[in-house]
């Protein structure tokens, strides 16, 4: 009798959890976003143009490309994170950044792109994104929010951005599941976005900015990204208080220093 109460309790506590995190993940780790309102873009058609870019055959992902009035000295692509239409959020990033040209495009599955969510698809695409903005408008930065910082990290090692910007980046998802007490074991998990282990092949400048009071990130995660990056390579790390995950990126502290780094 103790051991069957024994063996049941193990499948309510490992197995049972495990089996819903493998069957649902795909909708926790990928939530697809479509903002319907862009008038913004057709009201200024001078400064927003659409972009689309074709990854496979009958893959198209929607992008956006904001150009200053003025000529742009610099380029900024942008991966966004798992909650957000990084095509409506060019207009936010052209208010804070008007003098750099930037571009985004949407993930498989947001927006109106096509395809489905995958970790792989994700990183194949976002090369063949550098690709394309590297062709038509010359080296960009890239700035990687969240799940884009994972995206943008595969990416900067893969290719040689002028500077790769990560804010709120976090270790993988396996230790987010482990910081949520979830009791998961690592094979279950299919899409890993393991930043961890791709950091410390990072070779050009990069900066990192983090809030203690993330919420979602425990801080200890960034600061095994930083103690695993090249120190010669890392050009600031910064750790903010009084912002939670969704609000860092456009907080005042933030948006001034990835100015600086745009101007340079």
């Amino acid at each position: 009798m103790i051991t069957e109460l024994i063996i049941l309790g193990l499948i309510l506590l490992f197995v049972i959890p495990s089996l819903l995190v493998y069957l649902l993940q795909h909708k926790i780790i990928f939530t697809p976003y479509h903002h319907k309102r862009r008038g913004l873009f057709k009201a200024y058609p001078e400064l927003y143009r659409a972009l689309e870019l074709q990854v496979e055959k009958g893959v198209v992902l929607e992008g956006i490309v904001y150009e200053p009035k003025e000529n742009a000295k610099t380029t900024m692509l942008y991966f966004g994170g798992r909650e957000q239409d990084s095509v409506t959020l060019i207009a936010k990033f052209s208010l804070h950044y008007p003098k750099t040209r930037i571009v985004s495009f949407n993930y498989r599955g947001y927006g109106v792109s096509g395809g489905e969510p995958s970790e792989a698809a994700y990183h194949g695409d976002a090369l063949k994104m550098y690709d394309y903005v590297a062709e038509h408008f010359g080296v960009p930065v890239l700035l990687g929010y969240s799940l884009g910082s994972n995206i943008a990290v595969h990416t900067a090692v893969r290719r040689k951005p002028k500077y790769l910007i990560l804010v709120a980046a976090f270790e993988s998802v396996p230790a987010l599941s482990r910081a949520k007490k979830l009791p998961v074991p690592d094979f279950v998990v299919k899409h890993r976005f393991a930043t961890i282990k791709e950091i410390g092949n990072v070779d050009l400048p990069f900066f990192m900015y983090v809030t203690v009071d993330d919420g979602f990130v425990p801080i200890k995660q960034p600061r095994k990204l930083r103690d695993k990056a090249k120190e010669v390579w890392l050009m600031e790390y910064k750790e903010y208080h009084g912002y939670n995950h969704a609000q860092l990126l456009f907080s005042d502290e933030v948006i001034e220093k990835i100015a600086v780094i745009l101007n340079k």
